[in-house]
């Protein structure tokens, strides 16, 4: 069977069905296709203002389609507890994916087994032909990647998550000698219970899952809180290659990950409008490929990604003091690094005044590694 259309988008994650809705709200005949079109199991987290600029541009009224989080706090055992003075948001799935989803009516379910620029083909055999394919099917595995695993109780905690807020790290509460880094991470999700993940922010070779629920029941079981539903698994490859080969990869598959702290969600909703934009002005797929890479500028990726590199040899301590002198930074100044679309100039001036925050001996271990590194490149 075959069909045809101005867009096909192959694959329905965020990043997926934001570019599809995009795309259609700007006119195009667009099809997603999908092995399910199901709601988004796992939770997406975001800066609120990110989310406030981008969601009109999709339709989505930022009110309903995301809880904000004026009370967001980071805990470290070197700045004990730190208030964020910048709003945390968390999509509602059910209203962002309803709403993305209905303004797509075109709809095909099925795995997709292979693409070109233009067309995509089936498992079941029939082809789906377009002016141009967008590819958000994900990322590869990666040898780096962070990890949670996460559990919702009915209770608040909120000696740990503040009432009405987010936890957005903290490192001292599953601080273990010898293990891994990991910190707590977690929302009140309003009706009384609260979310609560345990998180490896970067590992290579990765922090099995089990480690992660071990230390995250070991706290629950310390507080006599109970789980209940199914747990949240999470597992982000943080040095992943972007696909290369037909279609124009999208999201996750266009390597807009950020190597360093794992979030995509803000990058991928942005690119959505530019993408329909771009096909508005008889963009072709080599052109939006042009407009994906712009997503990414390389110098900061490469910065990025040498930021990841020294996160990983962080131990527990070392990652606590890091994370202790980033947030004493102006908000306006580490948002740039956790922006993947950040000019490499902001991205380095963030790097250079986290150095200076740290402690002396941080400093010279931070300044060793980073030289090992350089070296390893050369």
């Amino acid at each position: 069977m075959q069909r045809t259309a101005d867009v096909v988008v192959a694959g329905a994650g965020p990043a997926g069905l934001a570019a599809a809705a995009a795309c259609a709200r700007a006119g195009r005949d667009t099809v997603v296709v999908a092995p399910s079109l199901e709601r988004w199991p796992h939770t997406y987290g975001l800066w609120a203002d990110e989310f406030a600029a981008v969601a009109p541009a999709l339709g989505l009224d930022a009110g309903a389609a995301a809880t904000v989080y004026p009370a967001t706090v980071v805990r470290t055992r070197a700045g004990g507890e730190q208030r964020l003075p910048r709003a945390y948001a968390r999509l509602r799935n059910e209203v962002v994916h309803a709403a993305l989803l209905e303004q797509v009516p075109r709809r095909v379910r099925g795995r997709v087994t292979g693409l070109t620029d233009t067309a995509v083909t089936l498992a079941d055999g029939s082809r789906v032909e377009a002016g141009v394919v967008l590819d958000a099917r994900g990322s590869g595995p990666g040898r780096a990647q962070q990890r949670a695993w996460g559990e919702v109780v009915e209770a608040p905690v909120p000696d740990l998550v503040p009432a009405g807020g987010a936890l957005f790290m903290d490192l001292a509460v599953l601080a273990e000698a010898g293990a891994p880094p990991a910190f707590l991470y977690g929302f009140d999700l309003g009706d009384g219970s609260t979310l609560l993940e345990a998180t490896s922010l970067a590992a290579r070779p990765p922090v099995p899952l089990p480690d992660l629920r071990r230390r995250l029941h070991r706290l629950l079981d310390h507080r006599g809180l109970r789980p209940v539903g199914p747990p949240e698994k999470v597992a982000i490859a943080l040095d992943a290659a972007a696909r290369r080969g037909p279609g124009v990869p999208i999201g996750a598959a266009a390597g807009l990950v950020h190597p360093a702290t794992g979030y995509s969600v803000a990058s991928s909703l942005r690119l959505a409008p530019r993408l329909a934009a771009a096909l508005g002005h008889g963009a072709d797929a080599p052109a939006l490929r042009r407009v994906v890479a712009a997503a990414r500028p390389p110098g900061t990726a490469r910065l990025l990604a040498l930021g990841r590199e020294v996160l990983l040899l962080r131990d527990a301590d070392a990652l606590d003091a890091f994370f202790a002198g980033f947030f004493t930074l102006p908000p306006e100044t580490w948002a740039a690094y956790l922006d993947v679309g950040s000019p490499a100039r902001d991205v380095a001036r963030v790097m250079w005044r986290t150095y200076r925050a740290l402690p002396g001996e941080q400093r010279r271990r931070l300044l060793a590694d980073s030289a090992r590194l350089a070296a390893r490149r050369c």
